[in-house]
């Protein structure tokens, strides 16, 4: 379970700091910008107490903020179980160690990276605050307290019918939420040491911590950011830049296996039919947040069948998922090459096919209320 609970001394701030909270941002977003280099123990942990849900995910991490080349705005890497990701500033590409793989994606824009290590990072922060700062619609607080390592800034401020993304935009949501943001900055550094994001909705929580953090952190070795330095123990499953399939295409077909179940399940199978496909990952906070929406929709819509494929993950890590998340809809397994020919580059994303086999409705990212009124536009024509 995650703690929400902040424990913490408050101390009086100046009053400049409490009239305008914007400074106090204004000081962390000008440092972010300064700073060139930051290692880290990263933190992700996503929970939803009332229904036994949670996760937990650490890395070491490595940011080049400012690259020596000029041209890349800048360079990350992060070492987590069993999972080596990299982007050099030209290429993203990561290390599946159970599987011997490594995945290339060339020249890929911040927007498709859709990795967890980069969620409220130092990176997403440095080009979301300035928005938050700029936003005189958002509502802002900073207080002063005491922490176990020192005196830390904490920031709140909500985003009603919006949310931050890993690439630091404001993007809109659900229309009932209002998204709340807890950021604790190191009052000395002006780094950031914690993020809390909750709702006013329901009891989800997502927690990011950085512990051990310095601007003068261990260098990888040279030759660590090259995909070709690990060619002789990993095989090379390169991945070009994707496009997620747009509404008036035909969907592609597929057959795949169900998880612990007899038989191929394919596409073909569910013609005449309202199909919702979901393409997912076992370590994403976002499909495990998806899993009770997604419940939700085929409890409301009795004409929409959902399929949820699974791109790689071995049968031990679903069926973990599968026993800790509940998720009440089909779910199909070693859908990699059929999330290519979809087009999907981040995770969840969501495909609703209509009767006729044509996509009306394709996101990267589970958004309820255009993804409801896509089904049931779909559901009413005939």
């Amino acid at each position: 379970m995650i703690a929400v609970a902040l424990f913490f001394f408050v101390l009086p701030l100046s009053a400049q700091e409490v009239a305008q909270p914007e400074r106090v941002l204004q000081k962390v977003a000008e440092k972010l910008a300064s700073v060139k280099l930051l290692g880290y123990k990263y933190g992700f942990e996503y929970g939803r107490p009332s229904q036994d849900r949670n996760m937990k995910v650490e890395a070491d991490a490595f940011l080049d903020l400012k690259p020596s080349d000029g041209a890349s705005r800048f360079r990350f890497q992060f070492v987590g179980g069993d999972r080596f990701s990299a982007y050099n500033g030209t290429e993203r590409f990561t290390l599946d160690k159970p599987s011997k793989k490594i995945y290339v994606e060339t020249t890929p824009s911040f927007d498709s990276f859709g990795d967890i290590f980069l969620m409220f990072s130092p990176l997403s922060l440095k080009y979301a605050l300035p928005r938050v700062i700029a936003d005189a619609t958002v509502k802002k607080k900073v207080s002063l307290i005491r922490s176990g390592d020192g005196e830390r800034y904490l920031i709140e401020f909500s985003l009603t019918k919006r949310i931050l993304t890993a690439s630091g935009d404001i993007v809109e949501t659900r229309p009932s939420f209002t998204n709340i943001y807890r950021l604790s900055v190191d009052k000395t550094t002006l780094l950031p040491a914690e993020v809390v994001l909750t709702n006013d909705d329901n009891d989800e929580v997502v927690k990011t911590t950085y512990a051990n953090m310095t601007e003068k952190p261990a260098m990888p070795h040279a030759q660590s950011w090259f995909f070709s330095t690990y060619l002789d123990e990993y095989v090379l499953q390169k991945k070009d830049k994707l496009t997620l399939i747009e509404a008036g295409k035909a969907a592609p077909e597929f057959s795949l296996e169900g998880f612990k179940s007899a038989g191929k399940v394919s596409l073909g199978q569910s013609k005449g039919k309202l199909v919702l496909l979901e393409f997912w990952i076992a370590q994403c906070g976002f499909c495990i947040a998806a899993v009770p929406k997604l419940n939700a929709i085929a409890q409301t819509f009795d004409g929409v069948e959902i399929v949820s494929i699974n791109m790689y993950d071995p049968a031990a890590t679903i069926e973990a998922f599968k026993k800790k998340n509940k998720p009440e809809y089909t779910i199909l397994t070693g859908g990699d090459s059929i999330a290519t020919a979809y087009g999907v580059e981040a995770y969840p994303a969501m495909v609703l096919i209509d009767r006729s086999g044509k996509v009306v409705y394709s996101a990267s990212g589970l958004f309820e209320d255009k993804l409801e009124a896509a089904i049931v536009a779909a559901l009413e024509k005939r």
